[in-house]
């Protein structure tokens, strides 16, 4: 085991992350029918974040930026994304690599691979893609590395979030 560098970002989604492109409603309702099923679900938990992403913009995102972190960390990357469920739709290609592995809870593979790899870097937010997700619209970008002059490429990664609307909290 290596010693371990850590660098890490904590952002917001501000607003929609495409702007200036059609999306598909982001604010979809199910099927209600009776008054029951009214009552029912009003009651259903709800965040109190507003929509600003849907699936398939999601993962756009998170294709993008795997797709950014292979090219700043060529064949020395395992990159963590902490996905939540349902995924709405199929997965890219980008997410699919050897080197990426997705998951619900990212902690453990933290504890295992951190200071095992040259370069682990988790990528872990909390969009809220649908009505009764529970999120608050944070990102979580972590960098865990072998190599202690790191800085300057996590900054050239963080630079993509911007493009997204994705802010530093």
């Amino acid at each position: 085991m290596h010693r371990c560098y850590t660098l890490q970002y904590n952002g917001k989604l501000r607003g929609t992350p495409f702007p200036h492109k059609p999306s598909a409603a982001l604010a979809r309702c199910m099927p209600l029918t009776s008054d029951n099923d009214f009552e029912v679900f009003a009651r259903l938990p709800n965040s109190q974040a507003p929509i600003l992403v849907n699936f398939i913009e999601h993962y756009q995102i998170l294709d993008a930026l795997v797709l950014r972190a292979n090219e700043i960390w060529p064949n020395e990357l395992t990159i963590l994304v902490r996905l939540s469920m349902p995924g709405g739709m199929r997965l890219p290609k980008s997410l699919l690599a050897s080197n990426v592995l997705l998951m619900q809870d990212v902690q453990p593979e933290i504890k295992k691979l951190s200071g095992c790899v040259s370069h682990l870097l988790v990528i872990d937010d909390d969009f809220i893609r649908y009505q009764l997700e529970q999120g608050n619209n944070d990102m979580t970008v972590q960098l865990f590395s072998t190599q202690a002059d790191q800085d300057g490429n996590f900054a050239l990664f963080l630079s993509e979030l911007t493009q997204f609307n994705i802010g530093e909290k």
